[in-house]
């Protein structure tokens, strides 16, 4: 598996390999490089390796280079071994990573693309363009590429999979989604079971991963001021991933809240370990997906929801595209885009109404046994068993 990020802390290719490392077979992980950690581990069955290079958050420029370099350092690691591995399952962004693969492709072995995200429609949101700008045709053009050079792409969500078969860049039999679905090894309600807030008197809000403008994180502290009028004890707490160089929005938020006069109410956490998630949801009142609606996140399912919802926590978030088609109005509380008086309102009810909330929260737990990771992983199985010609699911 390759993956320009840090292995330890991405749950999508972590339950890739550690699910085939208990199947018995060999997974070896290329991927980024965090200051703090060895350059080789083993962890729990998988062997990881990690390439000297850390992610630096920065603009065009930045993430050109890092993506060049990153694959470059692939492809040689690859071309040395182009006939040790049966699969080189290639994880997005970028799609051009998948051509580090180049060489074991040629002798015949299954290269795999998996797109966590659509790369244009991502840019598009990070840098507030359109998807008919100049500027993301060479993005367009690769994802082309990349697509067609795989022998079957794997997308985050049937949303994804879908808006890339109907721009022609991948067929529906070379095609599949396998969800972002929750580990249940790990957020296993019975484990830690929702309890709230250690303090009977506060109503906490939780917000886990990245801080910017896009993630929409200034929505949870814009509608504390609201919020506070009819609930004395709320606060925001925020568990965030920062890269070198990334501190700006972070600060941007702690500003945000000051002016509001809500700085008393926001606590900003160290960055937590994925196997300390499911205890910190577990002591919160709600959990909160928050982003502003634009085309990349209208289609794109942060994995925290269905990590919430498996642990029994309520759930605000903005209703999008997505959310809708995988949840109930009465599985998860939605309010629009910038509404903060209506976000505010949904609170209050999940305030005023703890059984409500909890009923809500037992209504949303169909959705984590219709996507349960075992029927999401035997897809991806199935997939691996028609490509290599040979029985994968097998101990």
């Amino acid at each position: 598996m390759v993956v320009h990020a840090y292995y330890e802390g991405d749950a999508r290719v972590r339950r890739y390999a550690e699910s085939l490392a208990a199947f018995g077979h060999r997974v070896d992980v290329l991927a980024l490089r965090a200051p703090d950690k060895p350059k080789t581990e083993e962890l729990r069955g998988v062997h990881v390796e990690r390439l000297p290079l850390g992610r630096k958050r920065g603009g065009t420029l930045r993430y050109l280079f890092e993506y060049l370099w990153f694959t470059f350092l692939c492809g040689l690691v690859l071309t040395w071994r182009c006939r040790r591995y049966d699969v080189v399952h290639v994880h997005n962004m970028p799609d051009f990573l998948v051509f580090a693969a180049f060489w074991p492709r040629l002798f015949g072995r299954v290269v795999l693309l998996d797109v966590h995200d659509l790369m244009p429609e991502v840019y598009c949101s990070k840098f507030k363009t359109s998807v008919r700008h100049p500027g993301i045709w060479p993005i367009r053009v690769q994802e082309w590429f990349s697509h067609r050079f795989a022998s079957a792409c794997v997308f985050a969500t049937e949303r994804f999979r879908q808006g890339a078969i109907e721009r022609g860049t991948v067929r529906a039999d070379r095609s599949i989604a396998v969800m972002n679905a929750a580990d249940t090894t790990l957020f296993d309600a019975k484990k830690h079971p929702w309890r709230g807030p250690e303090d009977p008197q506060k109503f906490t809000l939780l917000y886990l991963g990245t801080v910017s403008h896009r993630h929409g994180v200034d929505q949870c502290v814009r509608v504390l001021p609201l919020a506070a009028q009819r609930i004395p004890g709320i606060e925001l707490r925020i568990h965030c991933k920062l890269s070198e160089g990334e501190g700006k929005p972070l600060q941007e938020l702690k500003d945000l809240a000051q002016q509001l006069g809500v700085a008393d109410r926001v606590v900003i956490g160290p960055p937590l370990l994925l196997q300390d998630v499911p205890a910190a949801m577990s002591r919160v009142s709600v959990g909160v997906f928050t982003p502003h609606l634009d085309v990349h996140i209208d289609m794109a399912l942060s994995l925290k929801v269905p990590e919430f919802v498996a642990m029994g926590v309520p759930v605000v978030a903005v209703r999008t595209s997505i959310m809708t088609s995988l949840f109930r109005e009465d599985e998860v509380m939605m309010f629009a885009d910038g509404d903060h008086a209506a976000f505010a309102d949904c609170l209050v009810r999940l305030h005023r109404d703890p059984a409500a909330g909890r009923a809500m929260a037992q209504r949303a737990e169909r959705f984590t046994r219709d996507h349960a990771w075992e029927a999401e992983f035997a897809g991806y199985v199935r997939l691996l068993e028609r490509l290599t010609k040979r029985p994968v699911g097998v101990k």
